[in-house]
């Protein structure tokens, strides 16, 4: 072991040309038992000494004075220098050595000895290998008599935290390699500031198996949890495949669904309180939808209280995209039908558009109102249309001169939107024919109903003409009555 002092400053005396120089170092550690003592050259230069070359010698020469400290020898490729001291003259240290010498001002140093446990004691329950580290280190003062580490309660008590979460799904009765084989689901809210139909919450369903989402917004808790229902049916139906487990957190508004999981066969699986990381699938894709959902409203200037649409067609986007969970990058609905979803109709949130209106009987009415697109749904074909001037949505695929897409794009989107409704061409570019063929239609309905379905104007018209008869009728009899009594 090697005992190592630290003092102060050191005076050295070296060699240069033949002649003595005293030189102060400071920040030395000292040690008995050692011949060669270390100075550092990168300190050297830190203080601005530098070797230079001198008639075919090296020195170290302070830039200060310029006055030559050290004469550098190289043997064995390691720069040395004379020194003078007790052995003799010609003594050498390394250039980045040396020698030193004890002054009256030495800290003497006592070594105590303890064992690796008390010492974790003393140091706060520092980790057993920083203990270690420090003791090992030349001026530490420590001596380990014993190196055991046995388990220590107290750091437990202190320090213990969860386990890393198991990224493999437990259980045969979880099967995630299936379509709808589990279902998590999760619910946020109530959140603040309402949307446009008053809804405050949040829940989703998520396909374990291909990443699949359905985002629904409801009111209150309880009326989300009841759009399981809906979703049961719609995935199981639109899919082909069965549900086999819902797996949700231990909130109370869950319980609403137990019975109907009962009647149809869905398992029930509880997260552990205090450890949604069981549910993380669920619980981080309502961070996904909504970092989506915020873009969207921001970017298209909409009001908070298009939350709900930005939701619902965030989710859309979602099922349509590339997903890195799923093989080879495929969206969820590629997965879950095996054709690679048409992106031709998907346009910005909140796009200005000019949106179809059926003008009916009234030839000088608008054929078309400016709205804003705020989102599609797997349910319903059509874009659905916000119309500012009336204050209400609609759903329609009659929508053109969205101001987000260039001529080009508009033209493409229309032949998608052609292809999805045959109809959609004639009725959109054809207006008055469609109005007319309305007009026929209507009045054939009515020429083949009954005289007794007809209009209340016609009704009306018949009693008028009853009662004018009856009223003449009643006049001639007067009148005879007349005549009758003059000839008596």
């Amino acid at each position: 072991m090697v005992r190592v002092t630290k003092v102060r400053a050191v005076e050295l005396r070296t060699v240069v040309d033949g002649k003595e120089v005293v030189v102060d170092l400071t920040e030395v550690y000292y040690s008995d038992n050692l011949a060669d003592n270390i100075i550092s050259y990168g300190i050297l230069e830190e203080r601005d000494v530098f070797l230079e070359r001198h008639d075919g010698k090296s020195y170290a020469v302070p830039q200060s004075d310029k006055m030559r400290v050290f004469e550098v020898h190289r043997r064995n490729n390691v720069l040395m220098i004379d020194v003078m001291g007790e052995k003799t003259k010609e003594a050498r240290v390394r250039v980045v050595n040396a020698a030193v010498r004890e002054l009256n001002t030495v800290i003497d140093e006592a070594v105590t000895e303890t064992t690796l446990l008390v010492l974790h004691q003393r140091l706060g329950h520092l980790a057993y290998d920083t203990i270690e580290r420090m003791a090992n280190a030349a001026g530490s003062g420590i001596r380990l008599t014993d190196r055991a580490r046995p388990n220590c309660l107290t750091c437990a008590q202190g320090k213990q935290s969860k386990n890393n979460q198991s990224k493999k799904d437990t259980g045969a009765h979880a099967p995630i390699d299936k379509i709808g084989g589990v279902i998590g689901s999760a619910i946020k809210g109530p959140m603040t500031p309402w949307d446009r139909r008053g809804n405050r919450c949040l829940i989703n369903f998520v396909d374990y198996s291909t990443n699949y989402v359905r985002v629904f917004v409801a009111k209150n808790k309880l009326a989300a949890t009841k759009m399981f229902e809906h979703f049961l049916v719609y995935f199981e139906k639109r899919f082909n495949c069965t549900i086999h487990v819902l797996r949700t957190d231990g909130g109370k508004e869950y319980v609403n669904v137990d019975p109907f999981c009962k009647a149809t066969g869905v398992r029930r699986q509880i997260s552990e309180t205090e450890n949604q990381a069981s549910n993380g699938k669920a619980e981080r894709m309502h961070r996904t939808v909504l970092n989506m959902a915020r873009c969207m409203l921001f970017a298209s200037d909409l009001p908070l209280h298009f939350l709900g649409d930005a939701v619902e067609y965030a989710t859309y986007v979602l099922n349509r995209s590339s997903c890195s969970a799923n093989p080879k990058r495929m969206s969820p609905l590629e997965m879950l039908t095996g054709t690679a979803p048409n992106l031709a109709d998907m346009v910005t949130f909140g796009s200005p558009c000019t949106a179809f209106r059926d003008p009916g009987k009234k030839a000088w009415k608008p054929r078309a109102q400016v709205g804003m697109i705020i989102g599609k749904n797997d349910e319903t074909k059509g874009f659905k249309v916000y119309l500012p001037k009336d204050r209400v949505a609609i759903t329609t695929q009659h929508i053109r001169n969205v101001e987000t897409l260039d001529s080009a794009q508009n033209a493409q989107l229309q032949v998608q939107l052609e292809r999805e409704d045959p109809e959609l061409r004639r009725a959109v570019a054809e207006p008055d024919e469609a109005a007319k063929r309305k007009e026929l239609t209507a009045k054939k309905s009515s020429a083949e109903a009954p005289a007794t379905a007809r209009s209340p104007t016609g009704k009306k018209v018949a009693r008028k003409s009853k009662k004018k008869a009856a009223t003449a009728t009643r006049k001639k009899n007067k009148a005879v009555t007349k005549d009758d009594a003059s000839l008596e």
